[in-house]
């Protein structure tokens, strides 16, 4: 007899900008900036197991899994943390390290899977709080739970989870393209590159969607983190008057406008995305008793 599963799903995250705030309490630090929550993001299925274990896949260009990890220490420390044994398979649908807040939703949707697995009783806050404090912890992120939490384009103007977050709604689709990975942590951990994103926080509150991606650029030109493929990608973009920056922090190009897609189509696969309408949900599953 199979044991006991439930599926979860959290969306992915595009930072645009953003400004670490580091506390002594975690559930404060953070960071504060804007981003895109993603209609794609990860599926999490948990399964009751005396023993936890974690098995990474991607799904590949036909849609099917393909296995590309058996491990996370993030995702085992948060089981620990919230005190159970599972058996966990995560499959992300978008690029994992390249600036989508891969590492967020599969702790988000872990948590929430988990929750309902063992029926632990925790609310959907108290999930996000854990998964949050957990990232914080790796420097895996800063602001991606935080984002996650709910949908649409975010501006997070305090840190942490129980901070202050505008958002807004966009129906236009949002393109994306990855030129490869970035480790964040050793750009989170790093004195010299923390002081280089505080000189180039934007001192305005971006007011619409098209306002946020200016912002993002802004940020993204004066702080230093543009390569060259994305810098060429970018030069392309602005002869083409096409709103694009850089993804924080990975490799890669996100745009918007009726032109966008055909732009980064010259340069890779295309991910085409929309705004999420919410954050984690329960897919389906069936509890333990």
């Amino acid at each position: 007899m199979e044991s006991a599963s439930v599926t979860a799903f959290c969306p992915g995250h595009i930072s645009g900008y953003f400004l670490p705030v580091i506390h002594e309490n975690p559930d404060k630090s953070g960071s504060i900036g804007g981003g895109l929550v993603l209609s794609e993001g990860v599926r999490v299925v948990a399964r009751q197991n005396p023993i936890s274990s974690v098995k990474i896949f991607k799904s590949d260009k036909t849609g099917l899994p393909e296995q590309i990890g058996d491990t996370s220490p993030v995702i085992m420390d948060l089981l620990k943390k919230m005190a159970v044994h599972a058996a966990i398979e995560t499959t992300c649908y978008l690029p994992i390290g390249s600036g989508y807040g891969m590492s967020a939703a599969a702790l988000l949707g872990t948590a929430h899977a988990v929750n309902s697995l063992y029926n632990l009783g925790l609310s959907s806050h108290d999930c996000i709080k854990i998964a949050h404090q957990v990232e914080v912890m790796h420097r895996t992120g800063l602001g991606d739970v935080s984002a996650c939490q709910g949908g649409g384009a975010v501006i997070r103007k305090t840190p942490g989870p129980d901070g202050e977050i505008r958002r807004l709604m966009d129906l236009r689709p949002i393109y994306a393209i990855t030129l490869g990975p970035i480790k964040t942590s050793s750009i989170l951990t790093s004195p010299s590159w923390m002081d280089k994103i505080s000189k180039a926080f934007p001192d305005y509150i971006p007011e619409t969607v098209d306002e946020l991606f200016l912002a993002s650029r802004e940020f993204a030109e004066k702080s230093g983190l543009i390569s060259e493929e994305v810098r060429t990608v970018l030069k392309v973009c602005d002869n083409n008057r096409v709103l694009a920056s850089m993804t924080m922090l990975g490799c890669g190009v996100f745009a918007i406008g009726k032109t966008a897609e055909a732009i980064l189509n010259m340069f890779g696969e295309v991910y085409r995305l929309t705004l999420s309408p919410g954050g984690p949900r329960i897919l389906h599953g069936e509890r333990c008793s």
